[in-house]
């Protein structure tokens, strides 16, 4: 018999079973014999993650989209990422199958995907085996990868449409809760927050009429995969947090979380992906770590609540 997911019923009671294999294992193959896929011979969790995902040991991926954290937005996000990106010859997943858990259900009828494994070691994995040069070899090929996805065209209509609003309408309440958030993160000191609201511009100004491109929203060491003998990028997952919207937004958590802040390795990536950066870079890219959806700054290497003047900031995260 199927667990029974009618006990997911609020955001605390999925969150507390969203990564547990006992409960997503049998759903995930009742979802494979639904789409006559083949069954691996064991299934894994392969981390915290917002949507539950198991991978099977075929290099079979079944990805569950819940009512809970977002995930009909994430639902929308990811099927149309792969509509967008499919034929690009990008590192990515192939979408295998979709398909309902529930399909005669009248509520949530907890839709599914099935995708291929991507190859390579995760992010972390491979940068911790390499040396410098071998840093900056993934770093660059890391920016090969972010000019690519900033290349591909995007469609007329939908969440990745040329004139889709989510990324604006997203940036916007971001602006007006970011100071209270980050209080509450406690990564930055309260001097210098006391000073963001003034900094801060309008997003239409920051955004200041730049055509929209691709952005994947968390480039982080999670959703990148690399081969370290190789020293190159072979694979990104998650695109839960996709937009069409200004191409720096995408740098926030690929700086500050795959790169770990290290400077020289983001000149390696921008470089390659041929960005140009002007003098004002580090007081936008400061921006964008304001308004950034995510807690960029958990688990960042360096120490920063002595910092007390925005500039200071934006050039120890963004300077050259």
């Amino acid at each position: 018999m199927l667990p029974d997911l009618s006990e997911l019923d609020s955001d605390a009671a999925y969150a507390r079973r969203r990564n547990d294999l006992g409960l997503w294992e049998p759903w995930a193959r009742h979802a494979l014999a639904s789409v006559g896929l083949t069954q691996p011979g064991s299934f894994a969790v392969p981390g915290e993650s917002t949507n539950p995902v198991v991978v099977g040991d075929n290099g079979t991926v079944v990805k569950i989209f819940a009512p809970y954290w977002s995930g009909p937005e994430s639902l929308v996000s990811e099927t149309e990422a792969y509509r967008v990106l499919g034929g690009h010859g990008l590192p990515i997943p192939r979408l295998l199958a979709r398909g309902e858990l529930l399909p005669s259900e009248n509520g949530w009828r907890w839709p599914f995907l099935v995708l291929s494994a991507v190859a390579g070691l995760p992010w972390r994995r491979s940068f911790a085996a390499a040396d410098r040069q071998g840093e900056l070899a993934l770093a660059r090929s890391a920016g090969e990868l972010i000019g690519r996805l900033r290349a591909v065209p995007l469609i007329d209509t939908g969440v990745l449409g040329c004139d889709a609003g989510e990324f604006v309408d997203m940036l916007r309440p971001r602006r007006s809760s970011t100071v209270a958030d980050h209080r509450e993160w406690g990564h930055l000191s309260g001097a210098l927050l006391d000073a963001v609201e003034g900094f801060l511009p309008d997003v239409d100004d920051l955004i200041d009429g730049a055509a929209p491109v691709f952005v994947h929203g968390d480039l982080s060491g999670d959703n990148l995969f690399a081969d370290p003998a190789r020293q190159e990028v072979t694979g990104l997952i998650d695109f839960n947090d996709v937009y069409a919207g200004d191409f720096r937004y995408g740098l926030v958590q690929l700086h500050l979380n795959a790169f770990r802040g290290d400077r020289e390795l983001l000149a390696a990536a921008l470089d390659t992906a041929g960005f140009s950066r002007t003098p004002a870079f580090p007081r936008e890219m400061l921006a964008f770590t304001f308004l950034h959806d995510f807690d960029v700054l958990a688990g960042f290497p360096v120490d920063l609540t002595g910092i007390t003047d925005l500039d200071c900031l934006a050039d120890a995260l963004w300077g050259a």
